[in-house]
């Protein structure tokens, strides 16, 4: 550091005497806005099955039988209704580790603590968020939205789950902001003149943006695009999550950090189970 000159006649303005004003900070800190996630709420759990254990979950599935008309002095045939099983790997296991240094402790205002765990805790919810966005892949219908979402596009959808026997209760679509947009637009999803509804119907609280052909849609910040917007529709049962080990927060002394080590993870594992209650509607113009 320079010695001060002492003595000195020169004249400065305010401006310059930064020495003698001193800085301000807020008591309280600034967070991020973070994404809205609504997945995780909205598909089947089977958490409870993975809590002793083991890797994967093995889901038997019965198969459809016909009738048969019955010949005269004739045997019946008897059908085998075993169906396929369907198998969800537990195989992912994701963190976020923040080390808190002794001396940012000791120094610091702020309860660091409890200021980074809701900042693991959001960072692991959307991972979780994306792995089962991510599951648009393995849809067995896929519409093309093109350039903006429209009411064609949802008709298109509600004709893919009644084609495909999915129960009329439980239909969900989760969508990006851009065919939020594009549907808000559409008079007959929002205006009160046209729903009769107010309310949650039609304010967007909650994630909720309308119920519309028996589908409730929902705002998701999370959308995947991979070369288009990939907004997803689905039955409840259709996507699964196992959570074998929920959101856990642990916390140590380090000696040689000299601080603690904060970490939150999970263990879980998503798939689909209904690839034909899996519907996803395409648009150019991102999600």
């Amino acid at each position: 550091m320079a010695n001060p000159t002492l003595n000195s006649n020169v004249t400065r303005a305010i401006s310059q005497t930064a020495q003698y004003i001193p800085e301000l900070w807020t008591k309280e800190v600034e967070k991020p806005f973070y994404k809205a996630l609504k997945m995780a709420d909205l598909v089947q759990r089977r958490d409870s099955l993975a809590q002793d254990g083991g890797d994967t979950v093995n889901v038997p599935f019965m198969g459809i039988v016909d009738a048969r008309a019955k010949a005269a002095s004739t045997a019946i045939t008897y059908d085998s209704p075993d169906g396929t099983a369907v198998s969800l790997a537990i195989d992912k296991h994701y963190y976020s580790g923040v080390l808190i240094e002794d001396i940012a402790k000791v120094q610091s205002n702020y309860d660091l603590r409890s200021m980074f765990q809701e900042a693991q805790a959001e960072a692991v919810a959307r991972q979780i968020d994306t792995d089962l966005l991510g599951l648009y892949a393995s849809a067995g219908t896929t519409v093309s939205g093109g350039a903006a979402v429209d009411d064609a596009d949802i008709i298109a959808v509600v004709a893919a789950f009644d084609a495909s026997n999915t129960p009329q209760s439980e239909r969900y679509g989760v969508i990006g902001a851009g065919a939020k947009g594009d549907l808000l637009n559409v008079n007959k999803y929002v205006a009160y003149d046209q729903t009769g509804k107010t309310g949650k119907a039609v304010d967007g609280s909650s994630g909720l943006i309308a119920s519309v052909y028996g589908m409730d849609l929902y705002l998701s910040q999370n959308v995947p695009v991979s070369t288009t917007g990939k907004e997803t529709f689905f039955h409840k049962k259709a996507l699964t999550l196992v959570q074998q080990l929920k959101p856990t927060y642990i916390m140590e002394q380090s000696v040689d950090q000299i601080g603690w080590k904060a970490v939150l993870h999970a263990i879980y594992g998503v798939g689909v189970e209904r690839a034909s209650q899996l519907i996803v509607v395409t648009r150019t113009t991102a999600a």
